[in-house]
């Protein structure tokens, strides 16, 4: 099923954020700058993988929801925009020369802001589960699913592998 494998991925996405606010949460910027890098790449390959795969088809059929393609293209932009904030808050505050006080201080308007990211990212997901795939699973013919559930996990595989080779 569809919605299982896009799961994996979200889930996958929330690991590799949750280890960088660790790092940031740590004050060990260039770790949380490595791990903001590694959820960027692979938030852009997934949101490029259903924009390649699942937003044609899901333009296509019949909706159940209130939700079409427009906005699940809209909270990609907006998510690509977010994370371009806080890189350059992270990457700033690597920077600077403070106290133990304000650089705490710092590190938590920071996760504060990321909160906001965090809050996007999971409505997004959630409404492609519990919308756009859940109706793709049911609307689409299963040689089809199982032929896109296939292209997705191996690709998925792929960049993850990516990530992890370059980590090492």
């Amino acid at each position: 099923m569809l919605v299982d494998i896009i799961h994996k991925q979200h889930l996958d996405l929330r690991e590799l954020f949750a280890q960088h606010q660790e790092a940031l949460l740590q004050g060990h910027f260039e770790d949380a700058m490595t791990q903001l890098s590694n959820f960027n790449q692979c938030h852009q390959s997934h949101a490029k993988l259903e924009e390649r795969y699942l937003f044609p088809l899901f333009s296509e059929i019949k909706h159940q929801s209130k939700w079409n393609v427009s906005l699940y293209i809209k909270e990609h932009e907006k998510i690509e925009r977010l994370f371009e904030n806080i890189s350059k808050d992270v990457s700033w505050l690597s920077e600077q020369s403070l106290s133990e006080s304000q650089l705490r201080r710092n590190i938590i308007a920071l996760l504060d802001k990321e909160k906001t990211f965090k809050g996007l990212t999971e409505h997004h997901e959630e409404r492609e589960e519990e919308a756009m795939l859940k109706e793709l699973d049911e609307q689409l013919e299963p040689s089809l699913i199982k032929e896109l559930v296939s292209d997705l996990k191996f690709t998925w595989i792929e960049v993850i592998a990516l990530i992890k080779s370059a980590n090492y």
